[in-house]
Formats: structure tokens, sequence, C-alpha cells
């Protein structure tokens, strides 16, 4: 029997708390670099506080002074204070943090950037803050992975979806949703009709750049996956059994050296990976990646990237605007020096000669 309306909001509601207030998931909230020092989100210590802190550390453990105030600054996914889901920090040094708010009964993705001394990033989405449904996806995020053109990869799990569903979207690097990956703008797993829904758990970036994400589809014979996203249309390259006791949530996918890995957890990630949905994945920040164009517009099994004409860069010539002629410029005006030589020689040579005392002869 279907239930009223205002008892499926309700459900719905509590379904989506229930969804944020899991706890385990492979998303870090730490990063940590090569000689020790460490990017944080954690909990407010202080008394009666609610909310979240971004902190910055040095390799002795101690907050650095140059970070935020003292070492650290608020950190607000919510008017709720939901907590934080996964921290990145990109080559640039800027610290990205993924979470969800829920507005209507549902969860909105967020996600929010800071610059590298604590502050707010204003170049991203609306005070450095961007809240969306992609697609018209409820979507809890699970983890986030920068790109080297700036933008970012999302995934997660749309929670208006029966069964639920694992999904990945793109921001561009000016926090616009990118319509051009996916299906308008969102990747998902397509079900099988075997499974009882799917989530997408952390994403990972190879030796090359390349990215991947893992995958726990749950049901009888739930599995946990790897699709890698390499240019071509996105690929499942490893499968293996879920486990009857795991739900899959803290799934993490690794680069090995050679292939795509599976474990658990969520330790802490390393700053800087060079993640590109290009296959010339290290094309410097600001360079927006083109790939092939979508082939089928429905749910999964299909390439995300979608292809745009590019003519080729006009070639400069010194550090003049490669849109002038100045190589015919440069011609005319050897041309005419040139011509103003030869006169001046001329005219040298046709001058009277003068002498001491006398006019000219």
């Amino acid at each position: 029997m279907a239930l009223p309306c205002s008892v499926h909001r309700v459900a719905t509601a509590v379904a989506a708390v229930a969804l944020l207030a899991a706890s385990a998931h492979a998303g870090s909230l730490k990063v940590r670099d090569a000689d020790g020092s460490q990017w944080r989100a954690v909990e407010d210590p202080a008394d009666d506080a609610q909310g979240y802190l971004l902190q910055r550390l040095g390799a002795d453990g101690r907050p650095d002074a140059r970070f935020g105030h003292g070492g650290s600054r608020p950190l607000s996914i919510s008017a709720t204070n939901d907590a934080p889901t996964s921290l990145r920090v990109d080559a640039r040094a800027r610290i990205w943090v993924a979470g969800a708010s829920i507005a209507g009964g549902q969860p909105q993705a967020v996600v929010e950037r800071f610059l590298p001394d604590g502050s707010v990033d204003l170049q991203w989405g609306v005070q450095g803050r961007v809240q969306l449904s992609p697609g018209g996806l409820a979507i809890k995020p699970n983890d986030l992975l920068p790109l080297v053109d700036g933008s970012v990869l999302v995934a997660g799990v749309a929670a208006n979806l029966e069964p639920s569903r694992a999904v990945v979207f793109h921001l561009k690097a000016d926090g616009q949703l990118d319509t051009r990956f996916g299906a308008g703008g969102t990747w998902q797993r397509a079900g099988d009709g075997a499974d009882d829904g799917s989530t997408a758990t952390s994403l990972g970036a190879g030796g090359t750049g390349a990215v991947a994400v893992a995958v726990a589809a749950r049901g009888d014979k739930g599995s946990a996956e790897v699709w890698s996203f390499d240019g071509e249309p996105p690929r499942r390259v490893l499968r293996q059994p879920l486990g009857e006791s795991s739900d899959g949530e803290d799934l993490r996918v690794d680069w090995a050296g050679e292939r795509w890995i599976l474990g658990t957890g969520a330790g802490p990630t390393v700053p800087g990976l060079r993640a590109s949905l290009d296959e010339h994945a290290g094309a410097p920040d600001g360079v927006v990646a083109v790939a092939s164009a979508p082939s089928d517009p429905g749910q999964g099994g299909f390439s995300p990237f979608a292809a745009e004409p590019t003519s080729p860069a006009p070639e400069a010539i010194g550090t003049f605007d490669a849109g002038w002629p100045w190589g015919a410029i440069a011609i005319a005006a050897g041309l005419c020096c040139a011509f103003i030589g030869a006169r001046v020689a001329r005219g040298r040579a046709t001058r009277p000669v003068l002498r001491a005392g006398k006019g000219p002869r």
C-alpha cells in the first residue's frame, strides 16, 4: 500500500538524516605531506561547541600560526553542523572539503575551497562554497578529487533513487556543474537487477594521472568494484565479492604502481595528486581537459566526457601578442631600414668636399 505523501516525506527525511549520520566512509579528513606536516578537519574541542575546525599542523605537530587564526579556522558544512566527509589539498595548496547539507528533507552536496592561508577562496562558487543537487539528485558526497585544471570530481550516493545508486559528478574550475560529464553532469553506476543499491566510496589518482572510483554494490551477491575514468567510456576494471559482513562504505581505491587495488579505511591522503580526466594528465592548472563525446544517454556504460573542437593557439613571435601579423611587420620594417640606409649612403657619396680655407669645389 502506498504511503500518504506526508508520511513518505517524513520517511525520506529520516532516511536522509540516517544516511548523513553513517560514520564509516573512505573519504579521509586528514592530508599529510612528505615532511609530516598536515591538514585536518576535526570537531571543535571548545566547550559547548558543536561545529568543526579546519587545521594546519607543522611537522612537529604544533599548529601553524600562519594558517587561519593560530593554526585553525571554523569549518561549516551546514547550518546544522553536519560533518565533513572528505578533505583534499591540491598542487597549489588550496584546501577542498566535501560534505552534505539537508534541504527539503534531502541531502545536497556541498564543496568548499580555502586558500593556503585558510581564508575562503572567493574564486570558488559563492563565498568559497558550492551547494547543489546535480541533475535533481540528492547526493551525499563521500569523497572528492581536485584535478589539474582546477576542477574537481565528487563521488557519493544518490539518496533519492530507489535503490540508491553510486554517482560521480564534475564541477568546473568556476564551481559550475559540468553538464558535458556523464548524462547531464553525473555518471551513475547502472544496476543489474541483482543488487540492492550501490555507493561510490572513494576516488583515486594513478601514476599517470588516471582517475578511478571505488564502488560498493550491495545485495545477495554484493561486490566491491573499481571503475576507471581513463579517457574511454567508464569501465569496470576490478570486481570482487563484498563480503557478507561488510556494507562497503569504507572501500578505498589506490594505485599500486601498475594496477588499481581495493583497500578499506580512511587513512591520510597526500597533497597535490595530479589527477586528470584528460589523457595528458600533466596539463597545468587553468587548462581545461577535453576528451571524447558522450555515446549513450543512458545510465552508466557511456563516456563521461564531451568533445569540443579546439584550434591550436597561434604561434607567438617574441613577446608580442600572437594575434598581430608581426612577421609581416618585421619584414616591412627591415625593407624600410635598408631603403633609408641606401639613401643615406648615396647622399654621403654626392656631398661636396670641404677643404680648409676654401669653399666647395
